[in-house]
């Protein structure tokens, strides 16, 4: 079963802080999507390595979530809750309606080699600034592998009685006339008690880092995602590496969205 763990916590509470302490701007939205529930089972909380951290992949998500963003009442600005329904085989389009509840577009394999792995799939709490549920969100999570590798395409069906964050970052019209957004960002994360240097602030104030605090943790990560929507499904493909390069994000974007 799939739930917070105390590092995914932390980061969380650390990050919404930061959001508490942004002005209120009437053309600041949320830049992409969900918080990233924790994907692993117990037995791999653990922190493995920079680039395959479950929970850098939380918090790296998150932060897409909530920097430079301002929440009105009726948004949602947290989601809670864990997902313990997992599809190790690929599933069929019935299974996948039966476990997540809705039917996102996915494939076995993308081109450059990265094969499908696991699915996580349920239904998630929608949360307003106040941490009162205002909605349920069904979500779908897929892993993808390569070598030592992975690949994440997390997917959302839209809620009718609240509104998500719009889609922020690059954006870029395929050739079938579909507009996704690509955004990348370096993340600095640094323990619960570090206290930001000028340069930190500096570095922050220009776009140079975003930072994280939790535990003692000490190291930089470059996040990348490629959103988009449809048929009122959202869809956000993350990789937390430089194995892949933005335009072999948008290309095996695009094997989804043809699919």
């Amino acid at each position: 079963m799939r739930s917070f763990s105390k590092f995914d916590e932390s980061v969380k509470e650390a990050l919404a802080q930061k959001v508490n302490d942004i002005s209120p701007s009437e053309n600041m939205l949320a830049n992409i999507q969900k918080q990233i529930i924790d994907r692993k089972e117990d037995n791999h909380m653990k922190i493995k390595s920079v680039k395959h951290s479950r929970g850098i992949m939380v918090a790296c998500a998150f932060l897409v979530l909530t920097t430079a963003t301002c929440f009105a009442a009726s948004k949602i600005a947290s989601i809670s809750g864990s997902i313990d329904k997992k599809l190790d085989t690929f599933p069929t389009v019935k299974q996948m309606e039966k476990t997540a509840g809705f039917t996102p577009k996915y494939v076995d394999e993308f081109s450059n080699g990265y094969k499908f792995k696991e699915v996580f799939a349920g239904t998630l709490d929608g949360n307003d600034e106040d941490k009162n549920k205002v909605t349920e969100l069904k979500t779908a999570d897929f892993t993808y592998a390569k070598d030592d590798s992975e690949l994440y395409v997390e997917t959302m069906q839209k809620p009718k009685n609240a509104s998500i964050p719009d889609m922020e970052g690059e954006e870029i019209t395929l050739s079938n006339g579909q507009t996704i957004f690509y955004h990348d960002w370096t993340q600095k994360f640094k323990p619960a008690d570090y206290i930001m240097t000028e340069q930190d602030k500096i570095d922050q104030a220009n776009g140079t880092y975003e930072f994280s605090f939790g535990e003692d943790l000490d190291f930089i990560q470059h996040c990348q995602v490629v959103e988009w929507e449809e048929n009122d499904i959202r869809y956000s493909m993350f990789s937390y590496d430089d194995k892949l390069t933005k335009d072999e994000m948008v290309k095996i974007s695009e094997e989804v969205i043809n699919k």
